[in-house]
Parts: structure tokens; sequence; C-alpha cells
């Protein structure tokens, strides 16, 4: 019996050394201090300072034109407004007009939400690669006569 009394079975207490716990805490929080000055001191020596230079102002800028520069700016814009406001044809053909950009929104407001549906129908899908090729090139020339102008003008 005496050897049953030796083996017997103590638990351990359930309760931690706190003091153990917040030394370690504090010693690990001072050595992470230490480091991060250490590497600053380091980092502060070992790399030069180099100061910004003072901003610069720059010149205030200096546009001049002269006389025909104004009256090359002046003549393609009236060019340009020509070409918004008349009516002319596009090619020497005759097949197509270009009209003025005001009728030009006109015809696009008359239209409504047809206005950017397209003009002519879609060309029906051809059967094979080859029909198309001989589609291309038999195919007549068919020329389609402008919409009268406005005053008569072409």
């Amino acid at each position: 019996m005496q050897a049953d009394e030796h083996i017997r079975y103590v638990p351990e207490s359930p309760s931690v050394d706190s003091r153990l716990v917040i030394l370690a805490a504090i010693g690990s929080l001072l050595l992470v201090a230490i480091a991060i000055g250490l590497f600053y001191e380091i980092y502060q020596h070992s790399v030069p300072i180099k100061d910004l230079p003072p901003p610069q102002t720059f010149a205030a800028p200096r546009v001049t034109t002269s006389q025909a520069e104004v009256a090359e700016r002046e003549r393609l814009a009236s060019e340009q407004k020509q070409r918004l406001d008349t009516w002319r044809w596009v090619n020497d053909e005759h097949t197509l007009v270009q009209i003025p950009i005001d009728r030009a929104m006109q015809l696009l407001a008359q239209r409504g939400h047809d206005a950017w549906a397209p003009l002519l129908p879609a060309a029906p899908a051809l059967s094979s690669p080859t029909a198309g090729a001989q589609n291309a090139t038999t195919a007549p020339h068919v020329k389609s006569e402008p919409p009268p102008a406005p005053g008569g003008q072409p």
C-alpha cells in the first residue's frame, strides 16, 4: 500500500502568476521600442537630408498675334461658317449633297424617334462568298438624284 500513497495525483493550481505575464509584456514592448529607436538613429545618420529647392515662378505667357494671323483665323472661321450654312455638291458626280446644318437639324427633328434609323434598308444576306463576289463585280452602278435644294440652288 505504500506504493499507492506515492502516486497520488495533485492537480496544478488554476491561477496564473499575472506578475510574470505583465513583466514579459513590458519586456517585449521595451525591446520593440529600443529596436525602433535604434533603426531611427541609424536612418538619421545614414541618409542625408535634402532640402527642397525654392519654388520657381514662371513668366506670364505672352501671346502676340500679328495682323496676318488674325486675318487667317477670321478667314478660316468665315470659311467654316459658310460650309455649315450653304448647299453644295460634295462630290464631282453630283450624287451627294451637303445641306446647311440648321436644315439638317430640322429634318432630324421631323423624323422624331426614327431620326437615327438607317436611311436605306439593310441589304439581304448573301448565300455564299462566291455569290457575293459575283454580285460585287456584276452589279450595275445606280445613280440616285439628290433632293431638290430650297430656292433652286444645287
